[in-house]
């Protein structure tokens, strides 16, 4: 007579301990951004964020109601991540710094903490099909705060570099906001052949053509 044994029921999922909201939120913002990198906003549901962040849908709910608060959580973040890397490239210059110095070294700096961080700012710079009103807005946010820097920067180097003084300051910031965009979306898009080094050595290129140092 064959003996029949019974099967041992599947071990339950283990859950993942509870945790303050904050804390909670970030990781649901992270999955969403993942999502959102990997397949655009169509991507992202309540059930795929659960999926991606191991949590019960419950949980997801717990921290935003909904997509569409999630999607404008998320690129509020981002918009502010960037705005603070604005401010830690932009070196202080005083009458003793030099201009060319100064641009060169924020161009690096930032192209640096995108290489560090491509996938919150290719939210930013690289908006797929689909995205909300927000991101778009959030975007002109953080470029209307980069223009400022690069104004400001340019007013303090009209007394400070020659030649500046016979330039348009407004359609210079402009043109160098215009590059310093386009040298991120390419950092993003090919990291290996565009980096911020290299961006750094055509940035001083452009200065000297722009406004050549007297010989």
């Amino acid at each position: 007579m064959t003996t029949v044994r019974a099967m041992s029921p599947a071990a339950p999922r283990a859950r993942k301990p509870r945790m303050q909201i904050e804390v909670r939120r970030e990781e649901v913002l992270d999955a969403a951004l993942r999502l959102v990198n990997r397949g655009g906003y169509q991507a992202v549901s309540m059930e795929a964020v659960s999926r991606e962040a191991d949590l019960a849908k419950p949980r997801v709910y717990a921290a935003y109601p909904g997509v569409e608060p999630l999607l404008l959580a998320l690129v509020e973040r981002e918009r502010g991540r960037s705005i603070a890397a604005l401010t830690e490239a932009m070196p202080g210059f005083d009458d003793g710094a030099d201009f060319d110095d100064i641009l060169v070294t924020a161009a690096t700096n930032l192209l640096q903490s995108v290489a560090a961080n491509p996938e919150s700012w290719r939210l930013l710079l690289l908006p797929a099909e689909g995205a909300p009103g927000g991101v778009r807005e959030n975007f002109a946010d953080a470029r209307a705060f980069a223009l400022a820097q690069l104004r400001a920067l340019l007013e303090w180097g009209r007394d400070h570099r020659p030649g500046f003084a016979d330039l348009d300051l407004e359609l210079t910031a402009l043109s160098l906001l215009a590059v310093g965009e386009q040298g991120a979306r390419l950092l993003v898009s090919e990291p290996e052949a565009f980096t911020a080094e290299r961006f750094g050595r055509f940035t001083r290129s452009l200065l000297d053509m722009l406004s050549p140092r007297p010989r």
